[in-house]
């Protein structure tokens, strides 16, 4: 049996709402094999879904989930602030571990976890799901392809309607709450993939009564020589999309964090566009993650331990001068 025909064991620790989207594409990829789920808070929950989504086992811990041998690798889904706690609990445990972005809510924490992968010699990776996505490959084909001339500008927004519920996790600072962690890292993401290296970044922006930030504005400049100008926030209308321009055409990408559709324009005249119906957003970080077991890799070539930790510098520099209220501490 070749390395890419081989079956990896799912394990899946934390069955909350995020947890679903996940857990519904895993069973359609033929080398996941959903093996256990496990939730600490609520034993009924773990069971409740592991029947909804096929997994063979349910625990009430995710020690014992841990110290099941069937399972290779395992998805954290948990609220962020606890992010290093288990990620480094399945790590010490032997597991690969596939972890939902932000890695950790800093970069001090996020750096220690690579650290702790390379040292034990197991795999790690940030599930930055847009970074696979076929619309957002294509896109950075055109670029390199030259397809706008020389990109010079990038505008990407990540806006909606949350809750004003100060003990929610959007809100709460105990929970690393804000915008910049839940939503910013997004257009942060793909401004930074498409154009190049931050070099510097300025942001400005306003608080919810819990000190944590439901909006923020972010300048960024890249080594490039391009700039880009970004929003995230929890109290306006809806707005997902991005445009890229160059000196010589625009490309479009709405919805970009999971889209299905990119356009390249010149002159305003659309000129290509290509769509994926294929309606998975997380197939590709998921197969990601199964190919560089296969080579024996600690990360992910295209999702990088490096490019975990600038994403946290920056996010870090951006809720420094916005000046988030953030009362957890990290311990190295």
């Amino acid at each position: 049996m070749s390395s890419k025909e081989r079956q990896y064991g799912w394990g899946l620790l934390g069955p909350g709402r995020f947890a679903r989207a996940f857990a519904a594409e895993l069973r359609r990829v033929d080398r996941a094999r959903p093996v256990a789920v496990a939730s600490r808070r609520s034993p009924e929950k773990a069971v409740a879904f592991a029947e909804e989504f096929g997994f063979e086992k349910h625990y009430g811990s995710y020690e014992d989930l841990l110290a099941d041998e069937a399972v290779d690798i395992v998805y954290v889904v948990v609220p962020h602030i606890f992010h290093r706690e288990v990620a480094e609990m399945a790590l010490d445990a032997g597991k690969a571990v596939l972890c939902e972005k932000p890695l950790t809510p800093s970069a001090v924490d996020s750096l220690y976890l690579t650290n702790k992968a390379r040292r034990n010699g197991r795999f790690l990776m940030e599930a930055m799901k847009t970074r696979f996505l076929p619309v957002v490959r294509r896109a950075k084909q055109w670029i390199d392809e030259g397809r706008i001339g020389e990109p010079r500008l990038a505008r990407a927004d990540f806006c909606f309607h949350g809750s004003t519920d100060p003990e929610d996790r959007l809100m709460n600072p105990y929970l690393a709450g804000g915008a910049v962690l839940d939503v910013g890292i997004y257009p942060l993401f793909l401004t930074r993939f498409l154009l190049g290296e931050v070099r510097s970044v300025c942001a400005l922006g306003t608080h919810a009564t819990t000190k944590v930030e439901d909006s923020a504005s972010m300048v960024t400049s890249h080594e490039s020589g391009a700039t880009a100008a970004m929003t995230c926030s929890f109290r306006v209308e809806e707005a997902m999309g991005a445009t890229i321009s160059g000196t010589e055409g625009a490309i479009l990408l709405p919805k970009f964090h999971a889209g299905s559709r990119v356009e390249f324009q010149r002159g305003g005249e659309t000129i290509d566009v290509f769509e994926d119906d294929s309606a998975d957003m997380l197939r590709g970080e998921i197969e990601a993650a199964m190919d560089a077991l296969d080579e024996g890799l600690v990360e992910c070539p295209e999702h990088t331990h490096a490019d975990t930790v600038r994403l946290a510098e920056i996010m870090d520099d951006v809720r420094r001068q916005i000046g988030t209220f953030n009362p957890v501490a990290s311990v190295t």
